[in-house]
């Protein structure tokens, strides 16, 4: 699985500031998270194939910024005005953000001198006040431990919905999804969901899904892929599979033992694009945020 990208938006004037970025991607590299710095890519081939592709798929966003100069407003007020490029990326950052209706943290610094002007006054970025490089440098860390990104990677997720009773038995319905939460479309995917046998005594069905190549005394497995399932595009979720399952059946099984029954554990593993995610979670989990 690819670690989570965090755009950084750093000043690269001066040599000063080319290094604050690199010592940045340096500290946010050492916290697990991968970083983006496009030093010396501000041309358009740059824009359109690095930065505008990073900025749609980073997790988090860091921005530095420094003092470009003074102006003179019509009304005589005299305002420090930040980098134009730095203040555009964060305008891409905060539009990406409210399209797509996604969580993006965001870890700001601004020089003491820079004026809050433009779109940063409507978004609520609070930035930390520096005078000096190294002010940022020492609070970093603090802020990237701090950090929950939001994901950008594929997310295997399972779910139990109540549906119905049969025979006076609770029955109910394992959902299985996958979640993409980067920016690439997958039209092609497979998985196996492993379910513990006596959850499927209540019927004596057929499972043209089963998979019987590897008979198991305590598992059933089951196979699913993309056929009738549809496309998985950027930033959307596909359910990849369902099944519907009887722990009142199970318990019997067990004896009336409860603990036995909530311990059991449903397992589900998925394949795209050569990554694998899984998730494994037991029937009291999935009734708990099932309820």
């Amino acid at each position: 699985m690819s670690k989570p990208i965090v755009f950084i938006s750093c000043g690269q004037f001066t040599e000063e500031e080319k290094k604050l970025g690199k010592q940045i991607a340096g500290i946010v590299n050492s916290h697990g998270l991968q970083p983006f710095f496009a030093e010396d890519v501000h041309d358009l081939n740059g824009l359109d194939d690095n930065i505008f592709r990073a900025l749609h798929d980073c997790a988090a966003f860091v921005t530095v910024l420094h003092p470009r100069g003074e102006i003179r407003r019509p009304d005589k007020t005299v305002v420090t005005r930040a980098s134009v490029w730095i203040e555009q990326e964060i305008a891409v950052a905060a539009y990406i953000q409210r399209a797509e209706k996604r969580a993006l943290p965001v870890i700001a610094f601004a020089h003491k001198d820079v004026s809050l002007e433009g779109l940063r006054t409507l978004l609520h970025i609070n930035p930390i006040a520096f005078s000096k490089e190294a002010d940022i440098i020492f609070r970093l860390p603090e802020e990237l431990r701090k950090l929950k990104p939001a994901n950008s990677s594929i997310e295997l997720r399972m779910e139990s919905v109540a549906t119905r009773r049969q025979d006076d038995h609770p029955i109910r319905r394992l959902e299985v999804k996958i979640h993409n939460n980067t920016s690439q479309r997958f039209t092609e995917f497979s998985g196996k969901l492993w379910v513990p046998r006596e959850f499927l005594n209540h019927w004596t069905t057929v499972y043209l899904t089963e998979d019987r190549s590897t008979p198991n005394a305590q598992r059933r497995c089951f196979k699913f892929n993309e056929q009738e399932r549809g496309i998985l595009h950027p930033h959307d979720s596909v359910l990849a599979f369902s099944l519907e399952y009887c722990a009142a059946c199970a318990s019997i099984a067990h004896g009336g033992i409860a603990a036995s029954v909530g311990e059991a554990e449903f397992e589900a593993k998925a394949w795209l694009n050569n990554q694998e995610c899984s998730v494994r979670k037991s029937v009291t989990q999935l009734g708990k945020e099932g309820a």
